[in-house]
This record gives C-alpha cells, sequence and structure tokens, in this order.
C-alpha cells in the first residue's frame, strides 16, 4: 500500500519474512510541475518562497503609502508587513499560515534570512568612509560614550529590580538581562546612517555629529564583545586561544584582503569599471567571511562587517558593488529576514499585560536617559539644547541590527555568546516585547525628527550682528579679502573657472581667497564628506584616492603659484548625493563669510554627463539657489571658451542690467573686475518706460509698502550705476549705454541686437518688469527656473549663436535696510566727485 504524504511516498508492505516494511520515499523537487497536473503549488519549496517575497513587497510598499503623512521609515513598513504576514496577522487563518509557511520551508527561511542580514550589515558598511569618520568622531567622543552609559545603566537596573521583585519567570538569566541593556543602548552606525538618508539629513551638522557618535558606538561594542569572550572563558588556555584566533583572523582580513582590494582599485582604469569577475568574487566573499566568523565562534555577521569597512568604499570598487547589488539584496533577500522576524513574533503570547507595560516603560526611561545625556553633552560643546534633543532623538532610532541581534538571542547564540550557547536567552514573549519596543520607539521618533529639524539657513538675528545676515559681492569692502566658493564636477570646467579667478582682480588691497571644492558624486558611501585637502596626499586624509582631484588641485595650485596678484587656493573635495550636496557647501559659505559661489551650468558639454546626471546637476543648480544666503552664480560655458594661455589678455566684460539685486550683484562684480588693467567692462542699462501705476499681471493698485520699496530699489540702482560711471571714465576700460525700452519683451529683442566681441557676460537671474514675469514664465523656457528669462535667452544660440560665456548671479536674500542705505551713501559720495 502507498500513500502520498506531502511531497513524499509512504509504502507499507510484508516481506518475504512476514516482516513489515515501511518505506519512506522523500521527493525533493524544489519546483511544482504544474497544477494542471493536478500537484499543489505551495506544497514545493519554489513557489511558496516567491510568493512570500511577492506579497511582502506589495504589502511593505502598502504599508509605506498609507503610513506617509506619519513619516514612517521604510524600516517600520517593512517589519510590519513581515508580522502581517506572521502569526499575528493573517496566520490566525490556520490553512493560509500552513499554505504559505509550510514546515519543509522554514529552515529554508531561517538561512535566507541570516544570508539577507549579512548581505545587509556588508553593503550598509561598505558605504562608511570609515578613515574620516573616525578622524571625526574624536572630536565627539563624549556623545558616543556617555549617553549610551547612561541608557545601559539606567535599564539594566531597572530590569534587574523589576524581575527580582516580580519573581517573573521572564529573562531570569542576569546574562540576557544584561545583553538587553547593550543592545537597547547603543546606536548602531549603519542604522543612524539609513535613518539619516532616509530623514534627509545625511548632511547636515546634526547628521554628522550622529554619525561620529554611532560610529564610536559600535568601536565600543565591538571592544566589549571581543572582552568578554576572552574573560569568558572557562581556562586561560582557552582564553589565549581565543584572543590568537580573532588576532588571526582580523590580520587576515587588514593584511591580506584589504591589500588585494586595493590591488582590485590601483589595476582598474580611472573611468572603468571593475572587472565582473572581482565583483562576483567579492559577493561570494560575503559568505566566506560569514561562515569562517561563524566556524571560530564569533557572530556570524562579524565577517561581513570587517569585509565591508575593508573595501574601499567610492569609485570604482564600491561604487560598483553598490550598483550591481543593493537593489536585489534589499528588495529580494532581504525580506527573508523580516518574514523571518515576523513568523516568531506572536503578539498572542502577550497574556499579562501590566508587564508589558512595565517592560515598555523601563525601555522608554533608557531612551529618556539618553536623551538627556544627549542635550548635557551637547552643551558642553556649545550646541543648543534644541539640536541636543534632535541628536538624541536621532541616537534613539532603532532598525536592523537590533532585530539581528535579538534573533540571534532568540535562537540561543547570543551576539558575543555572552553566556553558554546551551543557556535560552529570549523566549517567544520576550521577543515580541523586544520588536514591539523597536518599531514603537522609531515610529515615534521618527516623525518628531522631521518636525523639529527645519532647513534653515544658521544665521544670527540681525541685531547681533548685521553684517552676517546676507553676505552679497555689494556689501564686501573694497579693500579686504575677497572670498570666492568654485565648485567643479569635472577637469574640463578648470580653465574656465581660473579664468574667472584672474578677471576678478587680485591685488594687494583686496587679494582672493577662492575655495575650490570638486563635487565627486557619492555612490559607494552613505556618510558625505567635505573635506580639506591637500592633493598631494590625500590617500591619508580619505579611504579612496579620487585622481581626477589630483588633477584638478594641482591646476589651481600651478595658477596661485603664477596669478597676477595675491590670490590662495584652498581645495576641498565634497563626495555626496547630488540632494545632498549643497547643504555642506552653504554652510563653509556662511562659516568662512563667503559673498560668491560659482557653480558650473549642467549643460556645459565639457564631458558626456548622460541625462540622469544632468538633470541631478541641474536640480543640485536650484538647491544652492534657493538655499544659499550669499550670491550665487551659474557659469554657462558650453565650449569652453572662457580663459586662454595668456592672463593678461584684453577680457572684454558685457553687463545686462534691468534692476533689482540679482542685477547689482552682477554689476558690483563688474565694478571689481573693471579694476583690472587688461579688462575691459560695457554696461548696457534698460529703462523700461511703459509701466504704470498697477501691476500689469492682475491689475491691482500697489500698496503704499510696495511703492517705497520700488523707490528705495530704483535709489540702489542709479546709485550703483553712479558708481560705476566714476571709474576711470573715458579711459577706454569702463563704458555704459542706457537703452529706453517699452516693455520686457523689447528689452528681448535688444539684447539680440547687441552682440559682440565678449569674453564673458553678466546679467542678473531675477526680474518683474510689467508683463514679463519670471516665475509666470518658467515653465515656457526650458532653464529660466535657473538662469532666468534674460540668462536663458543668453546663454542660448540667439545670442552670439551661443558662443559668449555667461554668468547669471543671484543675490542670496534681502539686505536690511541699513546695509541698504548704506550703499547708497557710499555711492551719493562717488557722485558728488563725479565732474561730467
Amino acid at each position: 500500500m502507498a500513500n502520498s504524504f506531502e511531497n513524499g511516498t509512504v509504502s507499507v508492505y510484508h516481506d518475504s519474512s512476514g516482516l513489515l516494511q515501511v518505506c519512506v520515499k522523500n521527493d525533493r523537487s524544489v519546483g511544482s510541475p504544474g497544477m494542471f497536473y493536478g500537484d499543489n503549488p505551495f506544497d514545493y519549496v519554489l513557489p511558496v518562497t516567491l510568493c512570500q517575497i511577492f506579497i511582502h513587497n506589495i504589502l511593505s510598499r502598502l504599508f509605506s503609502f498609507l503610513l506617509k503623512p506619519i513619516r514612517t521609515p521604510k524600516f517600520i513598513c517593512n517589519v510590519i508587513a513581515g508580522i502581517a504576514l506572521g502569526p499575528s496577522g493573517l496566520g490566525l487563518n490556520q490553512k493560509y499560515f500552513n499554505a504559505l509557511f509550510p514546515p519543509r520551508q522554514t529552515e529554508f527561511l531561517q538561512i535566507s534570512s541570516l544570508i539577507g542580514a549579512s548581505y545587509y550589515v556588508f553593503v550598509i558598511t561598505l558605504k562608511m568612509d570609515i578613515v574620516t569618520t573616525l578622524r571625526a568622531a574624536k572630536h565627539t567622543w563624549k556623545l558616543g560614550v556617555i549617553p549610551y552609559l547612561s541608557s545601559f545603566g539606567v535599564i539594566t537596573v531597572l530590569l534587574g529590580l523589576y524581575y527580582k521583585l516580580e519573581q517573573n519567570p521572564h529573562i531570569q538569566n542576569p546574562g540576557a538581562r544584561t545583553f538587553i541593556g547593550i543592545s537597547m543602548s547603543f546606536s548602531y552606525f549603519p542604522v543612524i546612517s539609513e535613518a539619516l538618508m532616509e530623514f534627509n539629513l545625511i548632511a547636515t551638522e546634526i547628521g554628522q555629529i550622529a554619525l561620529c557618535s554611532s560610529m564610536l558606538n559600535d568601536v565600543l561594542q565591538w571592544v566589549i564583545v571581543a572582552a568578554q569572550r576572552v574573560t569568558a572563558a572557562e581556562t586561560v588556555k582557552n582564553s589565549v586561544m581565543f584572543f590568537n584566533i580573532h588576532c588571526i583572523f582580523l590580520f587576515f582580513c587588514v593584511f591580506i584582503v584589504r591589500p588585494l582590494m586595493k590591488m582590485i582599485v590601483r589595476t582598474t582604469p580611472v573611468g572603468k569599471q571593475v572587472k565582473e569577475i572581482y565583483v562576483i568574487v567579492i559577493l561570494v566573499g560575503v559568505l566566506v567571511m560569514a561562515g569562517l566568523s561563524d566556524i571560530i565562534g564569533i557572530s556570524i555577521f562579524m565577517g561581513p562587517i570587517l569585509l565591508g569597512l575593508i573595501t574601499p568604499s567610492g569609485p570604482p570598487l564600491g561604487t560598483t558593488l553598490i550598483d550591481k547589488s543593493e537593489v536585489i539584496i534589499s528588495r529580494f533577500i532581504l525580506p527573508f529576514f523580516y518574514l523571518d522576524i515576523g513568523l516568531n513574533t506572536d503578539l498572542s503570547t502577550l497574556q499579562n499585560w501590566k508587564e508589558v507595560v512595565v517592560f515598555q516603560c523601563i525601555l522608554l526611561a533608557g531612551y529618556l536617559a539618553k536623551m538627556i545625556a544627549c542635550v548635557l553633552v551637547s552643551i558642553s560643546y556649545n550646541i543648543k539644547p534644541k539640536h541636543g534633543v534632535m541628536i538624541g532623538f536621532i541616537m534613539n532610532v532603532k532598525g536592523v541590527n537590533e532585530l539581528l541581534a535579538f534573533s540571534r538571542l532568540r535562537e540561543h547564540k547570543g551576539l558575543g555568546n555572552l553566556v553558554e550557547p546551551t543557556t535560552k536567552f529570549l523566549d517567544e514573549q520576550t521577543f515580541t516585547h523586544l520588536v514591539m519596543c523597536v518599531v514603537v520607539m522609531t515610529a515615534i521618533v521618527s516623525p518628531f525628527i522631521k518636525l523639529l529639524y527645519m532647513h534653515r539657513p544658521r544665521t544670527q538675528h540681525p541685531s547681533i550682528n548685521s553684517n552676517f545676515a546676507v553676505r552679497s559681492i555689494q556689501n564686501t569692502p573694497s579693500d579686504t579679502e575677497f572670498r570666492i566658493i568654485t565648485c567643479l564636477h569635472h577637469e574640463a570646467s578648470v580653465r574656465g573657472m581660473i579664468a574667472l579667478l584672474e578677471a576678478c582682480n587680485p591685488i594687494l588691497e583686496s587679494p582672493i581667497c577662492a575655495y575650490v571644492i570638486h563635487l565627486v558624486e557619492i555612490m559607494g558611501q552613505s556618510a558625505p564628506i567635505l573635506l580639506p585637502i591637500n592633493y598631494k596626499q590625500n590617500k591619508k586624509i580619505m579611504s579612496v584616492n579620487y585622481p581626477n582631484t589630483n588633477h584638478i588641485m594641482r591646476a589651481f595650485e600651478n595658477y596661485s603659484n603664477n596669478a597676477s596678484g595675491p590670490i590662495t587656493i584652498l581645495p576641498y573635495v565634497n563626495i555626496a548625493h547630488y540632494k545632498h550636496m549643497h547643504e555642506a557647501i552653504c554652510n563653509l559659505a556662511q562659516d568662512k563669510i563667503v559673498p560668491l559661489i560659482i557653480i558650473p551650468f549642467h549643460e556645459n558639454d565639457h564631458v558626456d554627463l548622460g541625462g540622469h546626471v544632468a538633470k541631478s546637476i541641474q536640480k543640485l543648480n536650484t538647491r544652492f539657489q534657493s538655499r544659499a544666503v550669499c550670491t550665487v552664480g551659474i557659469l554657462v560655458d558650453r565650449d569652453s571658451k572662457l580663459g586662454g594661455d595668456d592672463s593678461m589678455m584684453i577680457f572684454h566684460v558685457g553687463i545686462f542690467f534691468i534692476g533689482g539685486q540679482d542685477d547689482r550683484e552682477a554689476l558690483a562684480l563688474g565694478i571689481r573686475m573693471a579694476n583690472r588693467e587688461n579688462v575691459r567692462v560695457s554696461l548696457f542699462r534698460f529703462v523700461v518706460t511703459n509701466i504704470n501705476d498697477k501691476d500689469d499681471y492682475n491689475g491691482r493698485f500697489k500698496s503704499r509698502e510696495e511703492e517705497e520699496e520700488e523707490e528705495i530699489e530704483e535709489m540702489l540702482n542709479e546709485s550703483l550705476i553712479d558708481e560705476f560711471k566714476s571709474m576711470k571714465f573715458g579711459s577706454g576700460n569702463v563704458s555704459w549705454y542706457e537703452i529706453m525700452v517699452a516693455d520686457g519683451e523689447e528689452i528681448l529683442d535688444t539684447i539680440r541686437k547687441l552682440e559682440g566681441n565678449y569674453d564673458l557676460v553678466m546679467v542678473g537671474r531675477r526680474h518683474n518688469i510689467g508683463n514679463l514675469n519670471d516665475e509666470e514664465l518658467t515653465t515656457f523656457i526650458e532653464n529660466a527656473e535657473t538662469l532666468g528669462i534674460f540668462g536663458d535667452m543668453l546663454a542660448s544660440t540667439e545670442f552670439c549663436i551661443g558662443m559668449v560665456p555667461v554668468l547669471v548671479t543671484q543675490c542670496g536674500g534681502n539686505l536690511d535696510t541699513e546695509h541698504k542705505f548704506s550703499r547708497v551713501g557710499s555711492a551719493t559720495v562717488s557722485q558728488k566727485s563725479l565732474d561730467i
């Protein structure tokens, strides 16, 4: 007699001797022949596995959409989706639960979850630049140590008191209570890094402080685990053997594997991708390192973590690994981990709700202790208490690393083996407690982080020091150092930027200090970097060497040594995602009191950027214009026409002046240029005559405040023009033309006719003249959003067939009244001294 049983067949019969024989034939097929052959697909591992991935991705996306208004992180949505598929959700239906989680697939699910988690920690640590982060962390070490010790002390003491007084059967093991205190007090670098990326705070000062502090937490954790394992051995011989094995493993990683990684980077040509065989070997090496670390008795995840840290981040190796693996890992392998968490989280085990409340309150007390410690320590670093609270919220974010620790604890293998592996650390109820705490705490602090931190300029109130309220070219004294930030994406922009710096007239009375920043898109890292560098020794500063940065900085250094006047070059490298690049540069501009930032236009055809990269640079330029509190200049130089071999050649600058603070910034820069012997500046001023007392767009009368504002603006325009007229008038360096026009459309027609032999043309971005409104026409003109209407026309083929470089300026804020009238006063003096 033969009976089918799941994927096997059981045969029962009597042999020739009369003995009963039972033969079990197991069908090891993982795939189903098909439902049309009478098979149930859910009796096989492959269909069940594919169905699990599909349903989890659909549910996580659904929860992400539903919880988006309260700013719930994706991690929480993934965990909730896993719980919803487990015994606490749809698993309440036993038929569904047996179909989606058959016993035959249990071991495969557990192994897949470990593999997914191993690759996850590898990818996250691969995104670190550990050298840079540790350099910065030494300045904020107190934020990495004191809050952790405060939280650990509170949680451990309260857990010990509660479970001792109540004689509660759960967590009676002191080692388990200690482990819970350690894991819930730590702030893991991968978790904090991923959260800051999602909150769009990775490039902010608070984000960088939190990253450095969490990095110190990770280092502290490794030290504690290693020390515990050495001291917990039964004999001295075992302790020495354990210590030696770990030293050999660490030596193998640092002195054998890392040099091989560096060799791969050296042998890869600049601009080329790493060979596919290297990528495959490294990704397989993640599993090898996980197996080795598990064999020698440390956590299975320690091997992938070390491999990620010793792999050079950034291009070419780190970038290629991230590009080829991150999506597959996060969307198709890591969901097994969330499914495993959900499968072992059973809310029905929470019978004693008094214990639930007390346990959550104990953990909450630990979080509050960490937050209070962050505030107090922040004060010692002269950080505002509000920002200290923000850091406390960020450091209390929980994620995958905590769940990894709980899973290993539940499987009787605590991270670092705080007790013997045979001792049971967590039962189902305590595991569910901890998962609930991670989900609830992260879901609570995440909206507060987004609400409390607003992207505001870090300016002081004008009553404190109005000179720093808005920094512009107009209010920069002519006898002080003129500071400029120049940003470059690639080497082809170097010549134009150098020519522009030279035209800005460095002299002894007003030398130029140029902060040259090479913008590098971050791909293989999560922590953005803005570092001053020595281009000859940047290998010692960063974990990866960028050859293009060396070439760019060497060119600027050579220019500084051969410039016509005193100019100081301060080289920087900014390695970040395009959407975060502007943050650190705008902060640098405020810290160094820089009046001008120059950035390249996204359509400069120096290299084939590709549509995606060009669009990202365009959005980056828009963020500069919206966030910077100083003047931002966008340099349009499509064919590298700006600059030449002879720095003493005649440099002809054309300025098109319609009016407004942006045009005044262009004219103020032109005034500085006109003081140079070989620079000739031509000013074309357009006077619009057909403007009524009403606004042409909506027909309403202007208010008194608007009329007064217009009078002040007109007075500022006239005073700056008079100052320009007073400079070397008639000497040939300065010439100006006043053109009467009826409206904005006539301005455009006139500009088309003013073609000339210009080396550079400058114009402001924003203008509102009659029926010609910049904001209204941005939807009809391709680049009007970043260049303005007139800047877009000057940069197009309609003006000098698009062969003249254009600098479009935008003032970062409205100058206060004191600045305005002080500028008028200085111009009035110049006008009085002019006799024409």
